[in-house]
């Protein structure tokens, strides 16, 4: 194929299927992950954003209320307003790196404008939050996900480094120790360290040495490195890529493995169950090698995600030319692009917000031009992190001590402990989504009756009305947004 015969883009619909996400109910298997709600947000803001979709200032006002509500008061973001549950020391812990880092980004991208961008993170307690982020450090330089009873919960996972990364770059600032608004920094050797330890004997990234290497966790480790190598003064000159050469004692292995990642998407093998032909002795040249995937791991098939993370990771260690652009969106447009918008993760599937958003970003990288120029180590545009930059420019030139009001927004303002004690106390119709009652009825219904929904129907109807009662009865009452 030329590269004339390149497939599109389809924008139109895949804005229909981020818009329908943001503004009508999700699919109802999406009910299980009601915690990750605010990575959701982030993926269906992000995305339009990438599509170049604006947002209504009403919608800007809300998502910024929104956000703020989920700040937890000893540091960081809850994931969604059901972590925290009335009467079980809902303050304790449910604050996690995850969910920081994308309450962090969906704060520059509520922000129309780089000017309105400077007060993008007016609210944020930024001391509070990069102490909190300092205390789930362990000592060998790995991060968990979140604190309880102030011990570190999480394993040593290679995802909760990155977003150490992000979130530090994001909010820290090139604030020197006596001066207003220092707060002592992550252990950046360790954290680097860290992460050289987890190259693995073929060259990959895994959460140790001994574990199986996965080019997701490659793309985290590269990241981490290539933020903890950023400046954090928006005026300085970026640095030499210490932290990346010093994090990666393996950079070819690791361009080998990432090399050996692209996967030929042969139709014959879907068609058919058995192996009409021998495709290794056959000629190289006699072979359509048109659609090229990436899987993730040795012997496992290709995956849309798998194109952003290798595409990527190839990207920050200036090695885009491995990648055969052209069979590679082909793979993403003709074989996982559905047909309603969004994609799949394999040939076949349903369109899902994750790989959908991945799938978006991996072209991105390629260049597409139907999207704005996408900033790989963020994983957003490159218009969002200059917002993100000028928000941390805002909150140092404030940073004495903060006055968290938002009067547009009606924002929560630091907890002091007589508002924690109205927290414990408040109903559970004041404080979070009442028709999770109804949720659980159904899923006992589906559990009692070996998964049979037609046993349920009435359960999963009551569910139905309730949120869309509740629903209408926020957005009267000019309450929450997702």
């Amino acid at each position: 194929m030329s590269e004339s015969d390149s497939p599109l883009l389809d924008k139109q619909q895949h804005i229909k299927y981020w818009q329908r996400c943001h503004k009508t109910y999700l699919p109802s298997p999406y009910t299980a992950y009601d915690s990750t709600r605010l990575t959701f947000a982030c993926f269906i803001i992000s995305a339009l954003d990438l599509l170049s979709v604006p947002l209504t200032s009403s919608e800007r006002i809300a998502i910024r209320r929104w956000v703020l509500s989920l700040q937890h008061p000893e540091g960081g973001f809850c994931g969604s307003s059901t972590h925290a549950l009335p009467g079980q020391e809902a303050y304790k812990g449910t604050a996690n790196i995850a969910a920081t880092f994308f309450a962090l980004v969906l704060l520059g991208l509520a922000a129309e404008n780089e000017e309105e961008a400077k007060s993008a993170f007016k609210g944020v307690d930024r001391v509070r939050l990069l102490k909190w982020l300092r205390g789930l450090q362990r000592e060998d330089g790995s991060f968990g996900q979140n604190l309880w009873d102030g011990k570190i919960v999480g394993g040593r996972d290679m995802r909760h480094s990155y977003l150490a990364s992000c979130i530090r770059w994001m909010l820290r600032g090139d604030v020197k120790e006596g001066e207003e608004g220092w707060v002592e920094d992550i252990d950046v050797d360790k954290s680097v360290a860290h992460i050289k330890r987890g190259q693995t004997y073929d060259g990959g990234v895994a959460e140790s040495s001994q574990h199986e290497s996965h080019a997701g966790y490659a793309y985290c480790a590269i990241a981490a490195l290539s933020l903890l190598d950023r400046p954090l003064d928006s005026t300085a000159v970026h640095p030499p890529e210490n932290a990346l050469k010093e994090g990666v004692p393996n950079r070819e292995g690791l361009v080998q493995f990432l090399a050996s990642r692209p996967f030929s998407y042969l139709p014959q093998e879907e068609e058919s169950d058995e192996v009409e032909e021998n495709f290794i002795e056959s000629k190289l040249g006699e072979t359509d090698y048109g659609h090229i995937g990436f899987n993730g791991r040795w012997n496992k098939k290709a995956d849309t995600c798998y194109c952003w993370w290798v595409g990527g990771t190839l990207s920050m260690l200036g090695n885009t030319s491995i990648i055969n652009v052209l069979p590679s969106r082909r793979y993403l447009l003709d074989i996982t692009q559905h047909r309603i918008g969004g994609f799949s993760k394999a040939v076949g599937g349903p369109p899902d917000m994750y790989h959908s958003y991945l799938g978006l970003a991996a072209l991105g990288t390629m260049g597409d031009y139907d999207l704005k120029e996408f900033d790989v180590g963020l994983c957003c545009t490159q218009e969002t992190t200059k917002k993100l930059i000028r928000a941390r420019d805002g909150l140092l030139e404030n940073s004495a001590p903060q006055d968290t009001t938002e009067p547009k927004a009606d924002t929560q303002a630091a907890w002091s402990d007589d508002k924690r004690r109205k927290f414990e106390t408040k109903s559970k119709s004041e404080f979070y989504d009442p028709c999770q009652e109804a949720a659980q009825r159904s899923y006992r219904c589906l559990f009692r009756n070996g998964g049979d929904k037609n046993m349920c129907g009435e359960y999963f109807q009551a569910y139905r009305d309730c949120k869309q009662e509740w629903t209408e009865k926020r957005r009267k009452e000019g309450k929450g947004w997702f």
